[in-house]
Parts: structure tokens; C-alpha cells; sequence
């Protein structure tokens, strides 16, 4: 069955060399009980080595079954440690945070036997060596007897051919020694058994055969072997694998021994997974911010071309110094908005602008915008009732609007303080502007009726000449009350209003129906003067007056993000290339300085956090990598009793790896933890400070990845030591105390 050919194997340390086996050949039955004595330094050890496939010869040849082993690899070497071969060792070499039952499994397991097979086996092979009580307990709670019979249960679970043992009584009292004797003996009637030991009694006791070594040569075999008593068989071995599930039951009883280390690398793992995290969550909450201002801002505050140009910062920040911004109070200021001519400038839109427009909303525009919408002059006029005597009274234009105003008599301001202001749709203003009196306006075109309301700003200031249009007397008179602004009922009549041959009864009832002002809360001013009315009313008119509408007061273009709001941009710029100054049209876009401004607040912080979450991930990874190595050091009798076992390189990998994986989870998920919890304060903070609430949002999927990624880095940064243990040679290895 073995046979060993003119097998030499010397080891060389410095200069100096020794030869372990010098040409030795040497021939085994199939079952046996073969001692082989001689003194220390003989290569006793060496012998049982080369026929374990632990190590290799030099020179010569080793047989199975009469197949030579010279084209073996690493993996046919496993194999036959893992099927043939059951190896017991003067010092047992017991796993030590595997239970008794887990340590003889192991075997097994590398077999790839299912785990009920397995524990079956294991089970039966502890009570043949009379463990059938110990099986849970762990190897430092038994004796060394016992602990030398778990290491022969072990060796015979895999119902090997071959058993190996190395000195197994040379760490036991004379009483225990025989015991062990008697049952290795016992499995010689089935085996070959071949025992290596210096005590000679004891193998001539028990053993049928001696042989005995001097300086790597048989120098006397009692019972020697030819070939022609061994029958020749075809040998098969059965592939070895360790499985994931294996190495994570191992992985997480050796964690369990060194639990408080294990628990502060997780936490300083986390730590850059924390920063990661924060980043993450405040990225997200101001995405969500920005995404919500975009929806708000793009859809109701466009890119707008009007007839005037305003510079709104200085309007709405002109005189405001002794006011109070959004008053709880029931009356409106009367604001003399003739300061405010200074601020305008005439903006024609030309035919040809309007054309150039066009043309871009037909090609470019179906990509990067959403909408445009063209607002256009109405031949329409604002009545009000004006009593001439008592019961007798007629309807008075109060504002007049062309459809085609003549451009050298309309100034930009006249234009600018059009009484009649389109709101916005949606949520766009139900997100910047609050009703702080009255109610929304509500329609019945059909029936002629029509809502508005009247806009304040944030001081609760109205135009003068909006409320002298309207009727109210504005001569020495600083506020008015709104229970005297709403409910104020006037009539628009669309077309050319004749006081004599108009018919009044054509035209809408109109009824101021609340007040509107701005939010505190809002960043986005949308319009600041005038009757605020629906777009449905001026849809109505387009449909149904069509010879009454006229030209373009206002385009107004709705970008699908701020990326495509600044390709909207260059466009409209490119229009004024060459142009003089008055004859250039401008567009009006106040969100642009907000966004720039937010933009690189949010990539400062993001900059300065990702180099702090990138020098925190590679000092945890570092630290990692060290951890692990010391984990290889400290397990390295392990690794050779695994290799002994016939577990493949690639599975002492695998062991370490997935330890890293338990370590690596255990840290994202402290940092996901841990950032969850900071998140809080963090929110307090800002809210207190930016006034906007619950901005830092950890996204559960990016929790996911980022508890994937702290598992890949931990891998990574254990590969390098988990490939040191798994080309670890399994002899020096098994030498390690």
C-alpha cells in the first residue's frame, strides 16, 4: 500500500546542513502497527512527515497503492492528507476555541460531509475513545488524556487509511500512556498505524513491528515488507473544501476568545466610516433641500424676460430700515413706489428676440426644459363703481391695458407697476407664500366670476397707486386695514372700454378675495405688487378673446435643473454679443447667487470631510491589517493542524477573510450606528443656526453600501496577512509553541 524509494531529505540553515533521511526505502501493509524508535535528531519526524504529505523528499519517491506521488500538487497533497492520512500529535494540538465535537468535525467538514453526517461520526468516533460525555465542553477543560483522545478521535473520523502518531504518549503519566497504547493498538487491527517514540518498552509491547533509524537510515526492521505481499489498488482521493459557513464558525469562536479587541477594532474601524457617513447624510439632506428649492424656484420663478429690468435686491431692500418684516398686524402699509423708479430700464422684446427664443424652445429647449410660457398684453380694463348722486352711478375704468401699447409713450416703470400679477401654480406657492387674510381666489369663468388677491411684501407694504386705483384714499393716510381690502368688488371688461357704447354687463365680476405675502421661511420672491390672479383666468381670455390678445409682455423659461438653467443662459447671452447696451435684452434670474452660494458651502464641507473619512479609512485599514497578522501569529499551531487535516492553502485564506468580513461588518455597522446617533445633534445644530430641520439624512441604502464597503476595505487590508498564514509551511508550523 506505502512505499517510500530511496527517499532523501536534508534541511540547511546558514552554512549548515543536515541530512534528515539519507536514501531510505522502506515498505508498509495495509494494516499494521509499526514503531519506529531511534534517538532524537534521527528523523523519526521527518519520516512521518514525508509520508503525511506535510513535507517533501529532496530526492526519491513515495508510492500509494503503488502510484507515484512525484507529479502530486498542492492540491492532490491535500486531498491525500485529508483522505488517507489521520495525524496524532505529542501535544495534541487541539483548536482551542473549537468545542471538542467542533474539533473533530474539522476533518470532516474539509470533506464537504453534510453537517448531520458529520456530527453522526463525530459523535460515534468520541465514544469508541470513551468521550461520549465531553463532547461540548472545550480542550482546556480536559485532562491531557483526554485531550490526546479527542486527538485520535480526530485522526480516525475520516476513516483514513494511514495513522500517524507522533510521540502520542510523550506528555502523559506511565497509566494514561497504556491506555492510549491500548486503544491505538486497537485501531491497528484496521489501520496501518505507524508511531513514532523514544520509549522502546512500550513498542515492543505493543507494536508488531519495529524499525529503528540512525542519522536518516533503517538501521533494523523487524518485520519488513515485500511487494509481493501488498495488493495493488487504484487510488481515488475525495476533493477538500473548506465552506464558508466553516470558516465563519471558526471565525467567530476565535473572535469570541479575543472579544474586547475584536470590539475596539470594530469601533476604530468605524471611525472613517462615521465621517463617510456624516458626508453622506449632510449631502443627502442638502440635495433633498436644493432638489426642493429647484422645484419650487424653477417652476415658479423662471428665467424671465419682461419689457422692464428691475434690480429687486435694491427695490425690496429700499427704505426698509425702521420696518418690522412680517408683522402679525391686520392693515397694509401705503408704500410710495414712485422711490423705486430708479431702479427700472426699458427691456424691449423685439419680434426678432422673440424668434430667437423660439427657435431654441422647438430644438435645444426639448431637452432642457420643462415648459415656457409667453404672457401677453390684453386689451383690458379694471372698473370701479363711482356713485355721480345718490341711485345714480356708472363704472370707471381704473386701469387700462393695450393689447399693442405703443413703446415710445409705455416707460419701463408703467410697465413694471402693471396692477394685474400672474401667481404661480402648485406647490410653488403654497411653499413661498401664506394667505394672512381672506382666502384663495376661486373662479367661475363661466359665470363670469373672478377671484384675486392682493399682494403685500414683507413688510406689509402695497403700492400707492395699486390702492388708488383701487378707490381707496391714499392723502394723508400711512395703513390701511384689510377687512377694508377684501371683499372689494370691481369688474374687468376685456377689449376697448367706450363709458358710453360698452356694455358692462359683459364683463367679469371681480372680488378681492385675501392677502398675500411671502413666507419668512421662503428664500424666493415671486412677484411684489398688483391683483394676483390664477392662470386659468388668463388661459380663459387667450381662448376665448383671441383678437383681443396682443403682444408679449413676458416669456418666462422653465428649466429642467440648474445645469440646464445655465445652458438656457448662454443662449439668451449670446443674443447680446455685439449688441449696445440699450438695445440688449435682459433676463432676470435671482436664484443664481443663492445657488452659487449654497454650492460651495455644501463643497467645502464635503471636501473638507472626505479627506478626513479617507485619512480615518486608511489608518482603520492599517490597523486592520496589523490585527489580522497578529491574529496569524498567534494561530499558527492552527494553521498546521488544518494543513494536517488536508485543508488547502486557499482555505487558511478563506479562515482569516472571513474573520476580516465579521470585523469589517462589525465596524460599518458601528459607524452606521454611531452616525445615526450623531446625526441627531447635528440637525439640532443646524436647525438652530440655518433654520432648516432635519437636513442630515442617512440614506438606507447608502447605509448598506457603506457597511459593503467597510467590509471590502477590511478584506483588502487583510489579503497580504491572510496570504503570509496560508503559505505558512505546515511543519514549522506544527513546530510553533
Amino acid at each position: 500500500m506505502l512505499k517510500l524509494k530511496n527517499i532523501s531529505k536534508s534541511y540547511t540553515i546558514g552554512d549548515f546542513s543536515q541530512n534528515a533521511l539519507d536514501n531510505l526505502s522502506v515498505e508498509f501493509k495495509s494494516k499494521d502497527f509499526v514503531a519506529v524508535l531511534g534517538p532524537s535528531g534521527c528523523g523519526k519526524t521527518t519520516l512521518l512527515n514525508v509520508i503525511g504529505g506535510l513535507d517533501h523528499a529532496d530526492k526519491g519517491d513515495l508510492f500509494i497503492n503503488g502510484k507515484s506521488t512525484k507529479d502530486f500538487n498542492d492540491s492532490d497533497w491535500d486531498m491525500y492528507r485529508n483522505n488517507s492520512i489521520g495525524f496524532i500529535f505529542q501535544s495534541h494540538n487541539l483548536i482551542t476555541h473549537l468545542s471538542v465535537l467542533q474539533n473533530v468535525e474539522m476533518g470532516l467538514s474539509l470533506s464537504g460531509v453534510s453537517k448531520t453526517e458529520r456530527i453522526k461520526r463525530a459523535t460515534e468516533v468520541l465514544v469508541r475513545v470513551g468521550l461520549k460525555d465531553h463532547i461540548h465542553k472545550r480542550p482546556n477543560q480536559l485532562s491531557g488524556g483526554q485531550s490526546q483522545r479527542v486527538a485520535i478521535a480526530r485522526a480516525l473520523a475520516n476513516n483514513p487509511d494511514i495513522i500517524l502518531a507522533d510521540e502520542p504518549t510523550g506528555s502523559l503519566d506511565s497509566e494514561t500512556s497504556i491506555q492510549i497504547m491500548e486503544l491505538i493498538k486497537e485501531i491497528a487491527k484496521e489501520k496501518l498505524v505507524i508511531l513514532v517514540t523514544h520509549d522502546s518498552e512500550l513498542a515492543n509491547r505493543y507494536a508488531s513491528r519495529l524499525i529503528r533509524l540512525k542519522d536518516g537510515q533503517i538501521i533494523s526492521d523487524s518485520n519488513p515488507t515485500s511487494e509481493e505481499e501488498e495488493k495493488k489498488d487504484e487510488i481515488k482521493f475525495k476533493k477538500t473544501s473548506m465552506s464558508f459557513k466553516t470558516a465563519f464558525i471558526s471565525s467567530i469562536n476565535n473572535i469570541k476568545t479575543k472579544l474586547g479587541r475584536t470590539i475596539l477594532t470594530a469601533v476604530a474601524g468605524s471611525i472613517g466610516i462615521i465621517g463617510i457617513a456624516l458626508i453622506l447624510s449632510l449631502s443627502n439632506g442638502l440635495d433633498q433641500q436644493i432638489q426642493k428649492f429647484e422645484e419650487d424656484t424653477l417652476s415658479g420663478y423662471p428665467i424671465s424676460i419682461t419689457e422692464s429690468k428691475i434690480d429687486f435686491e435694491k427695490m425690496m431692500n429700499y427704505g426698509q430700515e425702521d420696518l418690522t418684516s412680517y408683522p402679525e398686524t391686520d392693515y397694509a402699509l401705503v408704500f410710495d413706489e414712485a422711490e423705486l423708479r430708479s431702479f427700472l430700464q426699458p427691456n424691449l422684446i423685439t419680434d426678432d428676440y422673440i424668434q430667437y427664443v423660439e427657435n431654441y424652445v422647438a430644438n435645444e429647449g426639448l431637452n432642457t426644459l420643462v415648459g415656457v410660457k409667453y404672457e401677453r398684453f390684453v386689451n383690458m380694463s379694471l372698473l370701479q363703481y363711482y356713485e355721480i348722486s345718490p341711485g345714480v352711478g356708472a363704472y370707471m375704468p381704473i386701469y387700462q391695458e393695450e393689447k399693442n401699447p405703443d413703446d415710445t409713450t409705455t416707460s419701463p416703470y408703467e410697465a413694471a407697476m402693471a396692477i394685474f400679477t400672474l401667481l404661480p401654480e402648485g406647490d410653488v406657492f403654497n411653499n413661498n407664500y401664506d394667505i394672512i387674510y381672506g382666502s384663495y381666489p376661486v373662479n367661475d369663468l363661466d359665470n363670469g366670476q373672478v377671484g384675486v388677491v392682493i399682494i403685500v411684501d414683507e413688510y406689509n407694504r402695497i403700492f400707492k397707486s395699486t390702492l388708488t386705483a383701487l378707490g381707496f384714499d391714499t392723502t394723508d393716510v400711512s395703513e390701511i386695514s384689510f377687512s377694508d381690502i377684501v371683499g372689494k368688488e370691481m369688474k374687468l371688461f376685456i377689449g376697448e372700454y367706450d363709458i358710453l357704447f360698452s356694455d358692462v354687463d359683459t364683463a367679469f365680476d371681480v372680488t378681492i378675495t385675501g392677502i398675500v405675502r411671502q413666507k419668512d421661511s421662503s428664500n424666493v420672491s415671486l412677484f411684489y405688487n398688483g391683483l394676483g390672479y390664477t392662470s386659468d383666468v388668463s388661459e380663459y381670455i387667450y381662448t376665448n378673446y383671441p383678437d383681443e390678445v396682443g403682444d408679449i409682455r413676458r416669456i418666462s423659461l422653465y428649466p429642467n435643473s440648474f445645469d440646464d438653467k445655465e445652458l438656457v443662459k448662454t443662449y439668451l447671452d449670446a443674443y447680446n454679443v455685439g449688441l449696445s447696451e440699450v438695445d440688449q435684452i435682459e433676463y432676470i434670474d435671482q436664484a443664481a447667487t443663492f445657488t452659487a452660494m449654497v454650492g460651495g458651502v455644501i463643497d467645502t464641507i464635503s471636501i473638507v470631510l472626505i479627506a478626513f473619512a479617507a485619512i480615518s479609512l486608511v489608518v482603520s485599514s492599517i490597523m486592520i491589517s496589523i490585527i489580522t497578522y497578529v491574529s496569524v501569529i498567534e494561530r499558527t499551531k492552527e494553521i498546521g493542524v488544518l494543513r494536517a487535516l488536508g485543508a488547502r492553502k486557499k482555505d487558511i485564506s478563506r479562515i482569516f477573510n472571513v474573520e476580516n468580513v465579521i470585523i469589517g461588518f462589525g465596524a460599518g455597522f458601528v459607524g452606521v450606528a454611531v452616525s445615526l446617533l450623531l446625526i441627531i445633534p447635528i440637525n439640532f445644530v443646524i436647525e438652530h443656526f440655518a433654520d432648516m430641520a432635519n437636513v442630515a439624512k442617512l440614506n438606507p441604502v447608502a447605509a448598506l453600501i457603506l457597511i459593503l464597503i467597510s467590509i471590502t476595505l477590511a478584506v483588502f487590508a487583510g489579503l497580504m496577512p491572510a496570504r503570509m498564514a496560508a503559505k505558512k509551511d505546515p511543519v514549522i508550523a506544527l513546530r510553533t509553541e
